[in-house]
């Protein structure tokens, strides 16, 4: 598959001759980058009947996690056909998700888990923890498996437990195990995307590099961010 950059927009187009009538939009890891969500958002050339698959942490790290959700919960009303998956982080803000007081007692030991706390005064929203509570931990079509940090090589995918699909596979990255789908993860921040013949990693570190990346597919086109300059 080839590819080219158009201008500073960060838009890579792959050179295809047919288009099918549904795509699938793939996001990788957001961690609190709201800026960098909105700037993809308004790259992808998103249509009612297309689906849009996030593949999970939203929180810590970034500049507004919460903002970030309420951004993606916006993004739910707008496009009804959008799936948000469950990140380790998300995973464990949950772990200390209150369902029956709406409240998290506590933040988890998480890198930037901390800060968000301190800057609500340990009152995050309750709807962030709904909102979290009803993410998935994976997802399927008929064009791959979406999951936050990949599966067990050698194992089939229906078959892989939860925490691996949340937390990640020693073994995964270096892989070439054919699961019979493509399998689209988010988790291992990358230099660049990963798009090899059975896996496409799209964590390029946004919360860092000001690169948000999303792919579509079946095409592989892929759609980026790039860093704001500052003076």
């Amino acid at each position: 598959m080839q590819y080219r950059t158009l201008g500073r927009t960060g838009l890579q187009v792959s050179q295809t001759s047919t288009q099918p009538d549904t795509y699938t939009y793939a996001v990788g890891d957001i961690h609190g980058s709201v800026a960098e969500l909105k700037r993809l958002m308004e790259l992808l050339p998103l249509r009612p009947q297309d689906t849009l698959v996030f593949l999970g942490d939203y929180m810590d790290r970034g500049d507004d996690a919460v903002g970030a959700i309420r951004e993606l919960q916006q993004i739910q009303q707008r496009h009804k056909k959008s799936v948000f998956l469950r990140g380790n982080h998300d995973d464990s803000w949950l772990e200390f998700w209150d369902s029956r007081q709406h409240r998290f007692e506590q933040p988890p030991y998480m890198p930037g888990a901390l800060q968000i706390w301190d800057d609500w005064d340990g009152e995050v929203p309750s709807d962030v923890g709904e909102w979290l509570n009803k993410t998935l931990i994976d997802y399927e079509d008929q064009y791959a498996y979406y999951v936050h940090a990949g599966v067990t090589p050698a194992m089939p995918y229906q078959q892989c437990p939860a925490f691996t699909k949340l937390w990640g596979d020693a073994d995964f990255l270096h892989s070439k195990h054919n699961w019979k789908k493509l399998i689209v993860f988010g988790h291992y921040q990358l230099k660049a995307p990963i798009l090899e013949k059975y896996k496409i990693g799209i964590d390029t570190g946004a919360y860092q590099t000001g690169i948000l990346t999303a792919i579509r597919l079946p095409d592989r086109t892929l759609f980026q961010t790039q860093p704001i300059a500052t003076a």
